[in-house]
């Protein structure tokens, strides 16, 4: 007898697992934009706390390393702050998968939390450069503009060139030094700062027209060129720090705020666990707002 061998019948196909995406973008958006709130009224505060930092009055203003340390921490605060509550959000909203492990339950809300945080950045970005926020905006930049021109004009009546040639010019009234003589001057000093040293023709040359119109002797006339030559060095040497100095300051500016956004992203997938956590427990958070 032969037998015939049949496949065994073919159970219709079944899964439990869901179809849908791993990603919920209601629960990603509902704690990116509470992200976005929580930076922006606490960036609004911030600011208000950082203008009671300068004054217009000398001696009067919160020194510049103070204010970077205050800023600095108070905008880990914020991106911490915003990225937990935001990724906790998500993760206290977000429809765990049934089959998953708790393990894997754990990676999708850090997952999540961390899109939170992305699309976080994201609405902050636009936000901050959406009319919405352009009457804040034109107020800020008045505030700076009025600033830089009143920056302006300090150094204009600070020009380190203008004082020199004020003091090697200076006459007696009897002959008065014409445009072209200081104009002739501020190139021979120009060209003494480019190379560090003045060149003793020209040198010689203004003390020689200084000493006829202020009428003093030839050494005095000197002496006063090359106090307001070592006048003119030490200002550029002033400017090439204040240079050095703001080009640290923007590294470290970049640095910080690299560090800020990995520490945010690390908070969000955090928040993001704990919010899983407590939904797999179903804790109860009524207390909090209960009366009585």
């Amino acid at each position: 007898m032969t037998l015939i061998q049949t496949d065994p019948p073919v159970a219709a196909a079944t899964s439990t697992k869901s179809a849908q995406s791993y990603l919920e973008w209601g629960a990603i958006f509902g704690g990116a934009v509470l992200a976005a709130a929580i930076s922006t009224i606490m960036t609004a505060f911030g600011s208000a706390i950082g203008l009671t930092l300068v004054s217009p009055e000398p001696g009067r203003s919160t020194s510049l390393t103070v204010i970077a340390i205050v800023a600095g921490l108070w905008a880990l605060w914020i991106a911490v702050s915003a990225a937990t509550a935001g990724g906790y959000l998500a993760g206290r909203m977000r429809r765990p998968v049934a089959d998953a492990s708790a393990h894997e339950r754990d990676v999708r809300d850090g997952a999540h939390g961390l899109v939170v945080w992305a699309v976080g950045a994201l609405l902050v970005t636009v936000l901050t450069t959406s009319s919405l926020f352009g009457a804040a905006r034109t107020a800020a930049e008045g505030v700076a503009s009025a600033t830089s021109g009143a920056a302006s004009l300090l150094s204009q009546q600070a020009d380190p060139m203008a004082n020199a040639l004020d003091s090697v010019m200076r006459s007696t009234g009897t002959a008065p030094v014409t445009s072209d003589e200081r104009a002739e001057a501020s190139r021979i000093f120009v060209t003494g700062l480019s190379t560090g040293k003045l060149e003793s023709g020209g040198r010689e040359y203004i003390a020689s027209r200084l000493a006829s119109r202020a009428g003093i002797a030839q050494p005095d006339a000197e002496k006063r060129i090359d106090d307001a030559f070592a006048k003119l060095t030490q200002a550029k040497e002033t400017a090439k720090q204040a240079v050095e100095k703001a080009r640290k300051m923007a590294v470290l500016t970049a640095f910080l705020t690299a560090a800020v956004l990995l520490v945010s992203a690390a908070a969000s997938w955090m928040g993001a666990m704990l919010g899983g956590k407590h939904r797999d427990e179903e804790l109860d958070l009524s207390h909090l707002i209960r009366r009585g």
